[in-house]
């Protein structure tokens, strides 16, 4: 492989007209200059596509798809979309309000290689619109002698911008995003690489900006009961998983994460996500059996009938906002 290798960034796009720009405009500051961008728009109708179609015009390294309409809407068939149609040698997966620094490609390309590892993870830091950095959103804990157990318990992180792969090991592991999750979808597939290969390359240098937008695919409002329902899907599937080996702590974090969505879809009156989280979380219990003798009847009968009696008579506020700051740390081993 030579030394000017071909980076694909593939960036999904929906009504993204006030923001695509800077995204587009950081690659373009780019000091590793043999790079693709596909940029997969997802039904936007707004200027996106006509801003899109102005930055292929002026640099054929800009490259506009539509999500076909034979697969379902939202950002991970774009992705998907966008690795079946990438030339390089080398996959970038990048959000369209996000920002890139100018040395990214460069220093990640330069540590993925050195380290002959299949993906490399930069830091990323999490700022607001007007700029400010947010406390605690710093995707830099990336050390870890567990990473799959400290990744599912957030105790490593990082944001999907944050990572460069080899193209053939994506393509050789079938490494893609489930296209039926509204929610959780990275971190769903972040396990995935994970479980294929947990050694990573490790890059400590703050490269990428991700903007917190309330207005971002992420952070929509929108469709609670999907949303809800992939998040337990995502954390039930994790706990199913034998071949992950997860540890009495990592089980007990997610059954707490499953608790706190129930707690909020009940108490946002989302009837139909309520049982359905509820389900799950009762579920969940049962993937390991000294999980379930210690903690399936002591709190879940009375939280799901008193959760229940909410949705339906409007009744037991208080005890379900007493229940919402049920702790399962104090337990932990």
């Amino acid at each position: 492989m030579g030394t000017n290798v071909l980076i694909s960034i593939i960036i999904p796009a929906y009504n993204r007209a006030n923001v695509i720009k800077d995204t587009l405009n950081s690659l373009l500051s780019q000091t590793y200059s043999n790079w693709e961008c596909l940029i997969v728009d997802d039904g936007s109708n707004d200027n996106t596509i006509k801003i899109i179609d102005n930055y292929a015009i002026k640099d054929k390294r800009f490259k506009f798809l539509e999500r076909p309409k034979s697969k379902p809407k939202g950002a991970n068939a774009c992705r998907n979309f966008g690795l079946e149609h990438a030339k390089g040698d080398f996959i970038v997966f990048f959000d369209s309000d996000d920002y890139m620094y100018p040395e990214y490609l460069e220093l990640q390309l330069k540590n993925i290689r050195e380290t002959n590892a299949n993906y490399s993870i930069c830091i990323s830091e999490w700022v607001t619109i007007s700029g400010k950095i947010l406390d605690g959103f710093h995707g830099g804990i990336l050390e870890s002698d567990d990473p799959i157990n400290d990744y599912i318990s957030f105790k490593a992180f990082w944001h999907i911008d944050a990572v460069i792969y080899k193209s053939i090991f994506l393509n050789e592991n079938h490494l893609i995003f489930d296209e039926s999750l509204q929610q959780s979808q990275e971190y769903d597939f972040h396990v995935k690489v994970l479980q294929v290969d947990p050694m990573y390359a490790i890059l400590p240098k703050v490269l990428v900006k991700v903007i917190a937008n309330d207005n971002s695919i992420s952070y929509s409002k929108n469709n609670a009961f999907a949303k809800a329902y992939s998040s337990l899907r995502v954390r039930y599937s994790f706990l199913k998983n034998k071949d992950l080996k997860l540890n009495y702590n990592t089980c007990i974090f997610l059954l707490h994460d499953m608790h706190r969505i129930f707690m909020q879809q009940s108490m946002e009156k989302n009837r139909i996500a309520s049982l359905y989280a509820g389900y799950y979380y009762l579920k969940g219990h049962f993937c390991r059996k000294d999980i379930f003798n210690k903690y399936f009847f002591k709190h879940l009968p009375s939280v799901l009938i008193v959760s229940m009696v909410y949705n339906a008579f409007n009744k037991g506020y208080l005890f379900i906002k007493k229940s919402n700051t049920f702790n399962y740390s104090k337990v932990v081993k």
